[in-house]
């Protein structure tokens, strides 16, 4: 999953509020200008023309040309000049629009009015050219608020995401252990110091439940350990009197491994529950007598007959548990055995430890659970007794990397990669 950064959403919202705002407000002023100049020019547009109808009789056809200003009236009943200033050639009557003429930009208005035709022409220029220089002016002031948007954006956004890093950083020092150490609270924003007396509160539910769990497993330790070694009395004391028949005696000897697989199971069931690492056995030995006896074990219990075959490439030697590898590989030879038909092999190389089946294959979940890319199974299923969960739990307590060579519709190939002897 690819994670977004607070900050670079806060920078963005802040900068698209500022370019938002920016681009209404340059256009309002350019709107509020367009009309402004428009309402100028026709306030001083119908001043000229007043003023020209005001100061003619009526009587005669005026024709007045200067660079500035072009007007031309024709009284009603006379006939129009021969020749028009350039400006209104061609014009339709009751005509007005904005006209470019020799460079120039004219406001053209040809209008019939009482006493006559009247064509004017004004210069606005100089208007044209204001409003292109403020045009510029407003693009320039534009650029410059941009440029200021994205600095405060980036200001603002550090600002704001500050808090935020500084309890990160906080939550990610404390360590794990029986006595972790609480959060400062001391946050001016009052969802910091909230988030912060929460995390507080949720330390001492967590050290509340782990004094819990460390309780429960003193409590398993001594219920579980006491029946076995009862049980391993008991045996004893058959074996000394003995007066079992030969049959006898060799049931004796399979409930005896039994009963010391079962005190070693537990033993390793609960190293696993303390996650102490310090209290672990730690030998030197090679792993096919081990696998051997797993797989004798198997074809007692589980009657794998001849299901189940080794082969050593070669010695595989390693410096770790060896309760522990016993019951890991019994766990996932045992699963195969269980969940499939077929033969099964398992290959000790130097350095790995392959169990393949001819199954149809792990499902998503387990695979995920497998990898550790999921902690339990969400409808409880396991994968032998101790479950997926479990298998995971020893691989890493052995320091060993667990892997999905395979999985598909001719079967599971799970590979152990060893840890090398230092």
């Amino acid at each position: 999953m690819k994670f977004k950064s607070i900050s670079r959403r806060v920078y963005r919202a802040i900068l698209a509020v500022s370019v938002v705002s920016m681009v209404v407000m340059v256009m309002t002023v350019l709107l509020v200008n367009e009309d402004l100049e428009h309402t100028m020019l026709d306030v001083e547009f119908a001043e000229e023309r007043d003023f020209i109808l005001m100061n003619n009789t009526g009587e005669d056809v005026l024709v007045w040309d200067t660079p500035n200003l072009a007007v031309v009236f024709v009284p009603h009943g006379k006939p129009r000049p021969d020749v028009l200033p350039p400006i209104f050639r061609g014009l339709p009557d009751n005509y007005s629009a904005e006209s470019t003429f020799d460079a120039k930009t004219y406001l053209v208005t040809v209008d019939t009015v009482e006493k006559g035709l009247l064509y004017v022409a004004k210069n606005i220029t100089h208007f044209e050219d204001r409003e292109a220089l403020f045009s510029v002016a407003l693009i320039i002031m534009t650029l410059i608020i941009i440029a200021f948007s994205l600095l405060l954006a980036v200001l603002n956004s550090r600002r704001i995401v500050r808090p935020l890093k500084l309890l990160s950083e906080r939550i990610s020092r404390i360590p794990v252990g029986p006595n972790m150490p609480r959060m400062e609270t001391d946050y001016a924003d009052a969802e910091l110091h909230s988030i912060a007396m929460t995390f507080n509160r949720f330390l001492d539910e967590l050290e509340s439940y782990v004094r819990r769990e460390q309780s429960l497993l003193n409590l398993a330790s001594h219920e579980l350990r006491t029946p076995i070694a009862v049980m391993s009395g008991a045996l004893d004391i058959l074996e000394l009197r003995d007066q079992l028949t030969p049959n006898d005696q060799a049931t004796l000897k399979r409930v005896r491994r039994s009963c010391d697989e079962m005190r070693d199971n537990v033993n390793i069931l609960l190293k696993l529950a303390r996650r102490d690492p310090t209290d672990q056995a730690h030998e030197v030995f090679d792993v096919r007598p081990v696998a051997q006896q797993v797989i004798e074990d198997l074809k007692v219990s589980h009657h794998a007959g001849d299901r189940v075959t080794l082969e050593a490439k070669s010695a595989v030697m390693v410096k770790t548990d060896t309760v522990m590898v016993r019951m890991l590989l019994r766990n996932l030879i045992q699963n195969a055995l269980q969940h499939t038909q077929s033969d099964i092999r398992v290959t000790l190389s130097e350095s790995m430890i392959d169990i393949e089946d001819q199954g149809s294959g792990l499902t998503a979940e387990q695979q995920a659970i497998l990898l550790g890319e999921k902690k339990i199974a969400s409808d409880g299923s396991t994968l032998t007794g101790l479950g997926l969960y479990i298998v995971t739990l020893m691989t890493e307590r052995l320091g060993w990397q667990l892997d999905i060579a395979q999985t598909d519709n001719h079967g599971t190939r799970i590979r152990l990669n060893l840890k090398p002897i230092n």
